[in-house]
């Protein structure tokens, strides 16, 4: 795989401002501790009023159509990166206060973990792929529609205090077959809970070649739940309903996830950056080792910016399947050329572990 390619806009002039790459929100909804563990915390995925305000009907498929319907084009294109949330920026100035931090050293929390990725029970049909409003590729990447880190990655819409927003998430594999993988701000924020939250994978252009899936529950640990300033735990999954029938990771396939590795490990970046010089609209790329980021934290070279938060960073990649072990989470004022994620160590094993038998 070319590293050029995959270096995306490394040279590109970068953000000036901190930047978390997006956020939690609204809709207040009952919580639920999960029974295995103390450390995540959950809550069924709720509409925001006006949206449930137009469902017509009862269960999964009414809602799912409200959702449908409300997720327009024109709003998903209008939808902002989390940069221009109020109480991100705040979160972020608090986060450049406590830089401290940095100087506590990252390790390893327990024995190494790590569940391997798994290819799709089918091979999955774009919808509308011969067309001409579908493109052949991604951006930077440039893999075509379908293949297996385009199709596994996607672009995140959800609604926080009226505003619509962007983040990027990762399927992954698990038992349930329903989980995909993000951090926590995409889900919560200020102990409340995002609504209308809806992943596109491959989104491309406007264009959804593999639909788009409704999440029914929503998780994140609950050191993050309980205090958005813990980047250490801003970890976060969200369980998908069916489409079609079908389960999105028998459907997709789904990438690995590993934790509790040694820092250093050489990973890629996915993720869809909608703030400037980015505008969202296709899947970015970088490439790198990871470092020390002090504080429950790792780092890399990385100048994707906001709405890129919750694309996964993947290990041991062999061009199509890799193990997340990071995702594009924050950054410092200061320092824009790099991108901070939670270091994936006994919390990603506790959520992981939470949700991975939940199965839509």
């Amino acid at each position: 795989m070319s590293s050029r390619l995959l270096r995306g806009l490394a040279t590109v002039a970068v953000m000036t401002a901190a930047t978390l790459v997006a956020a939690g929100q609204a809709g207040a909804a009952p919580t639920t501790r999960a029974p295995s563990t103390s450390a995540a915390i959950g809550s069924p995925a709720q509409l925001s009023p006006d949206v449930a305000r137009t469902v017509t009907g009862d269960g999964t498929d009414a809602r799912q159509r409200a959702l449908a319907a409300y997720w327009t084009p024109t709003r998903m294109k209008a939808a902002k990166p989390d940069t221009e949330i109020p109480a991100v920026k705040a979160a972020l100035v608090a986060r450049d206060r406590a830089r401290d931090l940095a100087k506590i050293a990252t390790r390893p929390q327990g024995p190494a973990g790590s569940i391997a990725p798994a290819a799709p029970a089918v091979e999955p049909k774009a919808s509308g792929s011969t067309s001409s409003d579908i493109s052949t590729q991604a951006y930077y990447p440039n893999y075509p529609v379908g293949h297996p880190v385009a199709r596994t990655s996607g672009k995140v819409y959800f609604t926080l205090n009226g505003g619509n927003y962007v983040c990027s998430a990762t399927i992954v594999n698990t038992e349930g077959k329903s989980e995909v993988w993000t951090a926590g701000h995409c889900l919560t924020g200020n102990r409340a809970w995002a609504t209308n939250w809806t992943f596109v994978p491959n989104y491309n252009n406007g264009s959804a070649p593999y639909g788009y899936w409704y999440a029914i529950q929503l998780w994140t640990t609950t050191a993050w739940f309980n205090n958005n300033g813990d980047f250490a735990n801003d970890v976060g999954s969200a369980v998908m309903a069916r489409s079609n029938g079908w389960r999105i990771t028998d459907y997709l396939g789904g990438q690995g996830i590993a934790w509790n590795y040694p820092i250093g490990q050489y990973v890629y970046a996915f993720g869809y950056p909608a703030a400037y010089p980015f505008n969202g609209e296709v899947l970015t790329a970088e490439n790198g080792p990871t470092y020390d980021g002090g504080g429950g934290t790792i780092y890399m070279t990385n100048y994707m910016t906001g709405g890129s938060s919750g694309g996964g960073w993947l290990m041991s990649f062999d061009g199509n399947w890799g193990y997340l072990n990071g995702h594009n989470d924050f950054k410092y004022n200061a320092l824009p050329q790099y991108m901070y994620s939670p270091y994936y160590g006994n919390q990603v094993a506790d959520l992981y572990n939470t949700v991975r038998n939940i199965s839509s």
